[in-house]
């Protein structure tokens, strides 16, 4: 499927969700959206703003290697997303393994 429509599907499930958490790992809560990029809140309190592109990045990752998935947020530095890989790692989960392959 097509990344920016699951970045659509991920972006509409974290409006009507209100969060994104993957269990055992942060959560994340939704504040708005601009035409490049999500603003999320840390459960320490901080907003953080998460663009698109680099969400992008990661769903390309997962239809690459659906294996990626499975394993932690740190993965997501392998494919150049730092700073925001736990907050992209929960937004990915909002989908299913299966979306992405």
């Amino acid at each position: 499927m097509d990344s920016h429509i699951l970045l659509g599907r991920i972006l509409q499930k974290l409006i009507d969700k209100g969060f994104a958490q993957v269990v055992g790992y942060n959560k994340f809560g939704y504040i708005k959206h601009t035409e490049k990029q999500i603003y999320v809140t840390r459960e320490t309190g901080e907003d953080s703003p998460v663009s698109f592109s680099k969400i992008l990045i990661g769903i390309e990752a997962y239809q690459k290697n659906i294996n990626l998935y499975d394993l932690g947020p740190n993965i997501l530095r392998d494919v150049g997303i730092t700073h925001v890989n736990s907050p992209i790692f929960a937004l990915l989960h909002l989908l299913n393994k299966e979306d992405f392959t």
